[in-house]
């Protein structure tokens, strides 16, 4: 298991967004992404993904670390794009905003209106037509 610190991460985030590549994340692999997850298709999400990608997920969301590097992205992928997530995968309405030369975030709601309504945001960070990077940040549960 990963321990991940926000301090560790940190020096991560400020050397991704040390090299510029494009204006914001490129939002064809972002569409591509979200169309890849609301069809539940492992290979397709994992072919948008540098093989040495890492993605940082709340705690306990998949594995109680919440960090996957590399290979290990397809054990959270296989979760994610799995049946028990699908339904909500397909509602997924997403909202683009650039906020670096490489790095954009996507806001995200699932379910949206309804009482299982789900929201919150990603980050990611592109280098070669690849993501690099994905944070996962859910909002609160409305009460």
């Amino acid at each position: 298991m990963h321990k991940v610190t926000r301090a560790a991460i940190l020096p991560v985030l400020l050397c991704l967004a040390a090299t510029p590549a494009l204006a914001g994340a490129d939002t064809k692999i972002l569409d591509r992404h979200v169309a890849n997850m609301k069809a539940g298709n492992l290979e397709g999400v994992l072919a948008d993904y540098a093989s040495y990608a890492v993605v940082v997920t709340p705690a306990g969301m998949v594995t109680p670390d919440g960090v996957f590097v590399g290979s290990e992205t397809r054990t959270l992928f296989r979760v994610l794009t799995g049946k028990d997530n699908l339904a909500g995968n397909k509602t997924m309405q997403v909202k683009y905003k650039s906020v670096g030369p490489d790095t954009s975030i996507m806001e995200w709601v699932q379910f949206k209106g309804t009482p299982k309504e789900l929201s919150g945001y990603d980050v990611f960070v592109t280098r070669d037509n690849k993501i690099v990077f994905q944070t996962v940040i859910v909002n609160a549960a409305k009460k």
